[in-house]
């Protein structure tokens, strides 16, 4: 085998690897590992055959960028019935007074498996940022879950001052008055086991902010 084979064979060996690893554009998630993410207060996060995993424990998984108008593209399911998690959303660095290790100034989109009660699927949970109005469709909740161990698809927006929630392309809720332009995207560990496959940013053009 001659010198110039061997050498083509072992760049198309390192792009090849290189590529398995790399994020796509606008994915937060690269399938591989947590880099560009910050666990914060001892979260139980990790990775595996492409999955980011949930193992119960308490803390949070932080973006280590900020980001302002975009729509969040994520995968998930949860592992066992009335797994609680939640999705943060422009939102301030951690707060290690909390005593679970959750930030203390932003929005939560509650990502827990349950669709009644205080707190369902798809609403929004405040989370010491300035107060905001929001309302949820749980109707189109109950028609849009998809039971235990399904994956599942939230789109959220942030646009200026108002924020959407679709849970697998159906709009559940809205909220105006949003006052944080801009923060941290996290996931939040309570105690649940979840897995995610999918994170996607799609910053929001210019024109359509």
């Amino acid at each position: 085998m001659n010198k110039l084979l061997i050498a083509s064979i072992m760049v198309t060996l390192f792009v090849g690897c290189a590529t398995n690893v790399a994020p796509k554009s606008g994915a937060l998630f690269n399938g591989a590992n947590l880099d560009n993410w910050v666990i914060e207060n001892d979260g139980q996060f990790s990775v595996q055959d492409g999955v980011l995993k949930i193992n119960r424990g308490t803390g949070w998984l932080r973006s280590a960028g900020v980001f302002s108008d975009f729509t969040l593209v994520m995968e998930f399911r949860f592992l066992e019935a009335e797994a609680n998690s939640g999705i943060f959303v422009r939102t301030g660095p951690s707060s290690h007074d909390d005593e679970n290790g959750w930030p203390n100034n932003g929005y939560q989109v509650q990502c827990m498996d349950t669709i009644t009660g205080r707190a369902p699927l798809a609403t929004m949970i405040p989370y010491g940022a300035p107060p905001f109005e929001h309302q949820s469709d749980l109707a189109a909740l109950a028609k849009a879950y998809k039971p235990l161990g399904e994956w599942q698809t939230y789109e959220i927006t942030c646009a200026g001052e108002t924020l959407e929630v679709k849970l697998n392309g159906k709009r559940i809720t809205t909220a105006t008055s949003i006052m944080n332009r801009q923060g941290h995207i996290g996931i939040q560990a309570e105690h649940g086991l979840l897995e995610f496959r999918k994170i996607d940013l799609k910053p929001m053009p210019q024109s359509q902010q």
